[in-house]
């Protein structure tokens, strides 16, 4: 099978990035054959005056979009045609040129885009909804994305048009979300439910996992208040144990009188894995909705057990006390509950770590992924 990928990379490079590499590699390591159209944002710094207002009305109807891969459509034969990031350079035109040459669209629902502004359903470090089921066009008002009313403008008018369109809910094949809650928020905004599947990412762990832990807890992130940093500064006065924190960000100075908490900064990616590894658990109090957070699959790989917000992603991801520890987040006796418990509980919570384990083994490796992508794209082709 030949798939089109189609990605509009960022200007910094992110987990989304690294997601399509590795969805690249794992096809082609199963004998597919990947044609890429891929544009970068960084061209965007050389973009001049009257240009960026091109680019503005790009954002919606991309013509050279739709020259170009209708170029390729009809000089290759193509079986998928499988979206990630359209923004802002590809745009929407990318399923016109798909649709106008027979080939099924999927797009892949990284983040909360079709339905935010800024893509996160988050305004000020807070959970934002304020446009879930209406018009997108509230947000200029309020500068969502990268706080500007005329970018925010442009992203708008780009989700407005194409909902009018009928882009959306007509030209689009199969959209991939990575959990079941983001899927309910798709269809309480509009998109059609029988077009939304949820497969989410995955990762391949080069470090072997060990039910051999060491005693301190583990937090690898932003330091910022929307990660739930504060909830830690908590814990960290009234649980005497060390706490290891891998990671950059606004809220560090907070733990300067903190004894039991190591800031370590921000540390490769193999050291972060290892520090997983040998935790105790993996503490993830996010206040946001969160898309797919990978350090949490791997915690599971790793056979790490996990202490998260019962909220967002989280909550499609874990099984209180069978895969992992949810705790209500606007409580910080919930959470320091669930930690004495992961503390003084060695036996339930190495069955907790072994479930976890075979979830990421069933659910969030390479081989279960390919499973349903194929799936996917041969559902599409019959």
């Amino acid at each position: 099978m030949k798939i089109l990928q189609v990605h509009n990379y960022y200007q910094q490079t992110g987990g989304e990035d690294t997601v399509v590499a590795q969805e690249k590699a794992l096809l082609e390591s199963n004998g597919h054959k990947v044609t890429t159209y891929y544009k970068h944002n960084d061209v965007i710094n050389s973009i001049k005056g009257v240009q960026k207002i091109g680019l503005l009305k790009e954002t919606t109807w991309s013509k050279k979009t739709y020259k170009e891969v209708d170029a390729i459509l009809k000089n290759e034969k193509v079986d998928i045609c499988h979206v990630h990031n359209i923004l802002p350079i590809i745009s929407p035109s990318i399923y016109y040129a798909s649709k106008d040459n027979n080939v099924p669209v999927v797009q892949t629902l990284h983040n909360y885009r079709l339905i935010c502004t800024n893509g996160l359903l988050m305004r000020n470090e807070r959970i934002c909804e304020d446009c879930l089921g209406r018009s997108a066009y509230g947000a200029i008002s309020k500068k969502c994305y990268r706080n500007s009313a005329i970018q925010t403008y442009a992203v708008a008018r780009m989700l407005q048009k194409n909902m009018r369109m009928g882009t959306w809910s007509r030209k689009v094949d199969a959209y991939l979300c990575l959990t079941e809650m983001a899927r309910q928020k798709f269809i309480e905004h509009g998109l059609p439910e029988d077009k939304l599947i949820v497969k989410p990412n995955f990762i391949k762990v080069d470090v072997e996992p060990t039910e051999t832990k060491s005693n301190y807890l583990l937090f690898a992130g932003r330091l910022t208040s929307s990660k739930g940093v504060e909830l830690i500064k908590s814990v960290a006065k009234k649980v005497d144990y060390p706490i290891k924190m891998v990671g950059n960000g606004e809220l560090s100075p907070i733990f300067k009188n903190s004894p039991n908490v190591e800031l370590l900064g921000k540390r490769p990616h193999n050291e972060t894995l290892n520090l997983i590894k040998d935790a105790k658990a993996l503490l993830f109090p996010s206040l946001w909705y969160e898309g797919m957070p990978m350090t949490i699959i791997e915690a599971f790989a790793l056979k790490t057990p996990v202490i998260a917000s019962d909220l967002g992603a989280m909550s499609s991801m874990i099984q209180h006390q069978k895969t992992g520890l949810l705790f209500d987040p606007s409580s910080i006796n919930s959470l320091l509950e669930k930690v004495n418990y992961c503390l003084n509980e060695d036996i339930a919570m190495r069955s907790i770590a072994n479930n976890a384990f075979m979830k990421y083994e069933t659910e969030y490796s390479s081989n279960a992924n390919y499973r349903m992508l194929k799936e996917v794209y041969s559902t599409l082709k019959k």
